[in-house]
């Protein structure tokens, strides 16, 4: 039986690396979660690019999720980001949310929704991956680093406008209206929403309709001009597709 460092090794990598990135993903789905920090480990020590890792790391961030060891998630999330050359603090004061707010809204400014509709398509492989990564840490901060959270939402929106947007651009959208509707900002929430339901479009994989649609018809519409009625509707699709998806 071949050694984990003979299956990497030349023409074998490619499918070694599917094999063991499948193999994560179907224990977690399980529920062995022992067994996804083993093949975790396994890709960690063996690929080559950080970019053949992320998807592992995600199902271990995942793992550490389901078992409420979210500090240890957050920590990894740091720790891809920086490999993929995104810095991001450890913690957060008011000012550095402040700063990185004023930043975002310095971005969308002047910025109609047309013209954020007709953004083009991340195509950078490692921004792809950093926003796949924030958007589990996203998950990771509201449970356990609600400092960091609005941090995490801003970062999001800034890559999606300055790389473009990715198939998890809908949801750093969608949250960050239920943030401007937090602050006040009832409209610009809403709109930010339909904007987010808008992205959603473009991509072909339905893995942030659930999220998006029940945050958006849950949180944003009924504030606006949507009946509650109107909005079950929508939050029975988005079940539906949670399920499809899984």
């Amino acid at each position: 039986m071949l050694k984990p460092n003979e299956l990497f090794a030349g023409e074998n990598y490619d499918i070694s690396l599917r094999l063991y990135s499948s193999m994560a993903e179907v224990e977690l789905v399980n529920g062995n979660v022992g067994n996804v920090e083993a093949s975790v480990a396994i890709i960690s020590k063996h690929a080559v690019k950080i970019l053949h890792k992320v998807p592992s790391y995600v199902c271990l961030i995942k793992s550490y999720i389901s078992r409420g060891k979210t500090k240890e998630g957050i920590s990894t999330c740091l720790y891809v980001l920086a490999k993929l050359g995104l810095q991001f603090p450890e913690s957060a004061g008011e000012l550095t949310t402040l700063r990185s707010l004023i930043k975002t809204k310095m971005r969308l400014r002047g910025k109609t929704d047309e013209r954020l509709k007709q953004l083009p398509k991340m195509e950078d492989q490692s921004k792809i991956a950093a926003m796949r990564v924030l958007s589990v840490m996203l998950s990771c901060c509201y449970y356990a680093r609600q400092d960091l959270l609005p941090l995490v939402i801003f970062r999001m929106v800034r890559c999606s406008l300055k790389y473009g947007i990715s198939h998890i651009s809908p949801i750093a959208f969608a949250v960050y209206g239920y943030f401007s509707m937090v602050t006040g900002d009832f409209k610009g929430g809403y709109r930010f929403g339909k904007l987010a339901l808008s992205f959603l479009k473009k991509f072909e994989t339905k893995e942030m309709h659930c999220q998006t649609i029940f945050l958006v018809w849950t949180f944003l519409s009924p504030w606006c001009d949507n009946s509650f009625r109107y909005c079950m509707e929508h939050l029975e699709y988005a079940s539906k597709v949670g399920m499809e998806v899984g």
